[in-house]
């Protein structure tokens, strides 16, 4: 009986870690989509310095993200995201109108990202 209580209970906090994993991630893809929408909007009215602290804002929650969440199994997906970062924010520097591109490029690689952590029978099994 005390077995089955204690599986009972791991099932629990596994469970409850999932679902705070979900929501937490949820959270961080909310805030990178709008801080995007940030780098567009500033670097379309011609406020490159209000772009650049977007998408320097825009990195670091990524970066923070990753720093807490080591047990990413995505890798691949992970660095394509580190790395658009990085190019949004080479580009504004640059002044190149691909930044818009490569806002939106971003917006859906960390959408994917988020539906591949989501928990379904997929992911799961």
């Amino acid at each position: 009986m005390k077995r089955i209580v204690i599986c009972c209970i791991l099932a629990g906090v596994i469970f409850a870690g999932g679902i705070i994993g979900l929501i937490h991630t949820e959270k961080m893809k909310n805030g990178i989509t709008d801080g995007l929408r940030r780098v567009t909007e500033a670097y379309e009215t011609g406020d490159t310095e209000g772009a650049k602290t977007a998408a320097a804002e825009v990195a670091e929650k990524w970066q923070k993200y990753k720093r807490l969440h080591i047990l990413i199994t995505d890798n691949d997906h992970a660095l394509e995201i580190t790395m658009a970062a990085e190019r949004i924010q080479k580009l504004i520097e640059l002044e190149d109108d691909e930044v818009k591109v490569e806002c939106g490029i971003m917006e859906v690689l960390v959408s994917d990202y988020c539906r591949e952590q989501e928990i379904r029978a997929g992911n799961i099994f």
